[in-house]
């Protein structure tokens, strides 16, 4: 059984308040960030033991990823604040 429509609590939003913000859309953002700069290090940890070239691979391509990871961050804010 249930209460009339008149006890029953309104769970509707107020008027000027917005939709709860889905917070996987931070997890991916967050993942796009440190991806990038962890392929990197990785890729470029790889690339210096077969050439035996101490750090420099591992140091380009942590700049590298860090770059990168810097436009995805600030693409997928962007994008993210255009749908706000």
């Amino acid at each position: 059984m249930t209460a009339p429509a008149a006890v029953r609590p309104r769970l509707a939003m107020a008027d000027n308040a917005r939709p709860p913000v889905n917070l996987w859309r931070f997890a991916a953002v967050a993942a796009e960030f440190v991806s990038p700069i962890l392929g990197g290090a990785i890729a470029g940890y790889y690339l210096d033991e077969h050439f035996r070239s101490a750090p420099a691979f591992a140091v380009a391509g942590l700049l590298l990823g860090t770059f990168l990871g810097m436009y995805r961050l600030i693409v997928e804010l962007r994008d993210f604040q255009r749908s706000l």
